[in-house]
């Protein structure tokens, strides 16, 4: 059995020992997190991972035979703070990469952990989609990214709270660790919005648009957010790619289970932003900055999911309340269920990458 189905098997045990299918298991968090990062942090980080173990370890190279007013100067304009923290690390920790991954992989980890602790109902099922939806995978290719959306995870807190200040800042942060995350600034405005019959027709007519005009808008956002070190494809548009679609099924379920009411302001914040998610997916070619522009707000799933499903929040009356909890109990065990698989599948599909692992203290 590889490390990353053990991985799955060991969180799964956890569960069953601290309640991780309740609210608020503190204790179930702290070891799933814990599994998570060694994982992640403590892989060997010349041979486990996609482009951690070659441009940005180029990167971290670069940065510590640089003087500091050479990497203000050379990244003045975008992700500055991403290149000024590794240089930072670089004069810090004697040039030693393997620390670098360590420390940056413990601060994703604590991250996401602590998102799911304040807002999961059920930590254990945002675990498993957060595995399915490949985003714990993600972790270990796209460092600047991810670091930019683990600050967005702490611009959740005042999102909710309406705290405008904190999360402007917040996310002026995550920008400065990958620019793209300024996409995110207008949801602190969108997810005012109550969502009802009248805003999923607006939904659907936005999509339409989408579509029609994907190749200006991908064309408008490679002059605002575009990578030097990545190239947009344009004949890999395509309308409603698997994400977007499997997404609006479940939003599509979501106004069924549980409709967004005005008091329950997690819950209908999260129901914009994956329509969001959904906007942004549409015109997302494949394998570019644009696909990636839709996992800032993808990444919330992982609450969302687990609230969809979360009967103890449904109204009576709205529906029959038998098939409400048939559906709370059997569709989280097939949506987990698949996510282990897709999880399982891809490592296997890009084994060059992560197999066979191997810690960075082993021989």
């Amino acid at each position: 059995m590889n490390i990353y189905a053990l991985l799955v098997v060991l969180i799964l045990i956890s569960a069953v020992v601290f309640n991780g299918n309740q609210p608020k298991s503190l204790k179930f968090v702290i070891v799933a997190s814990l599994l998570m990062f060694a994982v992640l942090g403590l892989r060997d980080a010349t041979l486990i991972g996609v482009d951690t173990t070659s441009s940005y370890r180029g990167v971290f190279l670069k940065m510590s035979m640089s003087s500091w007013s050479e990497v203000l100067e050379a990244h003045r304009a975008k992700n500055t703070g991403f290149y000024l923290m590794t240089k930072a690390f670089s004069e810090f920790i004697s040039n030693d990469y393997q620390t670098y991954i360590t420390v940056l992989a413990a601060f994703v980890s604590l991250c996401f952990g602590r998102l799911i602790y304040r807002y999961s109902p059920s930590p254990l099922q945002s675990i498993l989609y957060h595995f399915g939806l490949l985003l714990y995978m993600f972790q270990f290719s796209a460092l600047k990214q991810c670091l930019a959306m683990s600050i967005l995870m702490l611009a959740f807190d005042p999102l909710i709270e309406r705290k405008p200040i904190k999360f402007i800042l917040l996310v002026l942060l995550a920008g400065q660790f990958h620019m793209p995350a300024l996409v995110f600034l207008p949801s602190y405005w969108l997810t005012k919005i109550q969502p009802g019959k009248k805003y999923l027709i607006l939904l659907g007519v936005v999509l339409v648009l989408t579509y029609l005009f994907r190749n200006q808008l991908l064309n408008l956002m490679n002059s605002l957010y575009g990578d030097e070190e990545e190239a947009v494809d344009l004949s890999g548009v395509q309308f409603l790619r698997t994400k977007a679609l499997i997404m609006v099924i479940i939003v599509a379920a979501a106004a069924f289970f549980r409709v967004p009411t005005p008091e329950d302001k997690t819950y209908s914040s999260l129901f914009v932003l994956m329509c969001l998610a959904i906007i942004f997916q549409t015109f997302c070619g494949y394998d570019n900055t644009f696909e990636r522009l839709a996992d800032y707000f993808f990444q919330f799933s992982v609450i969302f999911l687990a609230l969809v499903f979360d009967r103890r929040a449904y109204r009576k009356g709205l529906f029959n309340w038998r098939f409400a909890q048939t559906a709370e109990t059997v569709a989280p065990i097939l949506f987990c269920s698949f996510g282990v698989y897709r999880f399982l599948d891809y490592i296997s599909s890009n084994a060059i990458f992560f197999l066979p692992y191997r810690f960075f203290f082993q021989s």
